[in-house]
């Protein structure tokens, strides 16, 4: 009944194609929940309203009272349930209403979202609540503050979020894009790519080459040359995981000498998207001047310029569909059109 009325919803406006829906999205950050335990944010065209209820349970619900349409968000927390600010019906984290001054309460409901907290990120499945399997998030690792030092951001894109999973799975932009990590041998370097257990793998493989100033004290390699690898996994539908790992050319790359980032984009609409950042650096490795660094300056590329390029390319494209306007793919294009395609394919599976 429920996915039924979903997928109606879903139709009627145009999205059921553009989303994949059974699969675990990040809603946010732990820390955003506010002192009241609230979070409204727009997930896949829709709003959502989060809560932890006096318990500590999260509970995530569509954030839209059925009689009158009024935000659930407006109303106010009691318990274990949120009551409407506009004529009082109350529904518990499940979606059941749990009081209706106004007569019976049986039929009412709201829709419920399968909500999870893992490593202070908040997961949230927008697909058919029966399907939602907690064991298959992703395991990220590298984010233990004890022995990592972690720090994560934020973004909001102009852009849809398979354009900005695009940034990241074509690493080649940094020669030209940004000159705190790139060099003239990123273009030169050995690419890799392959599919594995449903991800997309690219790994990008520089020899001999001489890091930017800042990267070679965070990395502590001087001024020698030295081989640094960039290794993404892209897990469906848009998080990514780039491990650096830098090495002398007699030694094998270990990745602790370098860095991991975790990229997560979750779609807002279908051309605006959250953009959810995580960054690592072994503490053994680094100590915190160079970490606060590090973080400063992935923060200052990301928004002065990954962010405006992607929104430009965004504005440029309107309203036209990607594919239709038959992109020039060069060699450096496999990993994202891999990506794409795959995307496409378990979409298309949902329908």
């Amino acid at each position: 009944m429920l996915e039924q009325r979903v997928r109606e919803d879903l139709k009627a406006t145009g999205k059921e194609a553009k989303f994949l829906r059974n699969i675990w999205y990040v809603a946010g950050y732990s820390r955003e929940l506010d002192e009241n335990n609230r979070l409204t944010r727009r997930l896949l065209g829709e709003a959502i309203f989060i809560f932890r209820t006096d318990d500590g349970r999260l509970c995530a619900l569509r954030n839209r009272c059925p009689h009158r349409f009024a935000p659930l968000s407006m109303g106010r927390l009691e318990g274990d349930a949120v009551r409407c600010a506009y004529h009082g019906l109350a529904f518990d984290g499940s979606g059941s209403c749990r009081h209706n001054s106004h007569g019976p309460k049986g039929a009412l409901s709201v829709r419920a979202y399968p909500i999870v907290e893992q490593d202070g990120l908040l997961w949230i499945w927008m697909g058919t609540p029966d399907q939602a399997d907690r064991a298959t998030i992703p395991d990220f690792g590298k984010l233990d503050p004890q022995q990592f030092h972690v720090r994560s951001g934020y973004l909001h894109g102009q852009a849809p979020y398979e354009l900005m999973s695009d940034n990241i799975l074509d690493l080649s932009h940094i020669e030209f894009l940004h000159p705190l990590l790139g060099t003239p041998e990123v273009s030169q370097a050995k690419v890799e790519v392959r599919q594995e257990e449903g991800q997309v793998i690219v790994r990008r493989h520089m020899r001999g080459e001489v890091l930017p100033a800042g990267l070679a004290q965070v990395y502590r390699t001087g001024a020698r040359a030295v081989d640094r690898m960039l290794e993404v996994v892209w897990h469906p539908p848009a998080s990514m995981v780039l491990t650096v790992s830098v090495a002398t050319s007699d030694g094998g790359p270990d990745w602790q000498s370098g860095s991991q980032t975790l990229h997560i984009f979750t779609p807002e609409t279908s051309g605006t998207t959250h953009y959810f950042y995580v960054a690592s650096l072994a503490r053994d490795k680094a100590g915190d001047e160079a970490a606060d660094g590090f973080f400063a300056a992935l923060e200052l590329v990301f928004t002065t310029e990954d962010k405006p390029m992607i929104d430009a390319q965004a504005a440029e494209i309107g309203e036209e569909e990607f594919e239709d306007l038959r992109p020039a793919l060069l060699p450096i294009d496999k990993g994202p059109v891999l990506a794409r395609c795959r995307l496409k394919q378990m979409i298309e599976a949902e329908c």
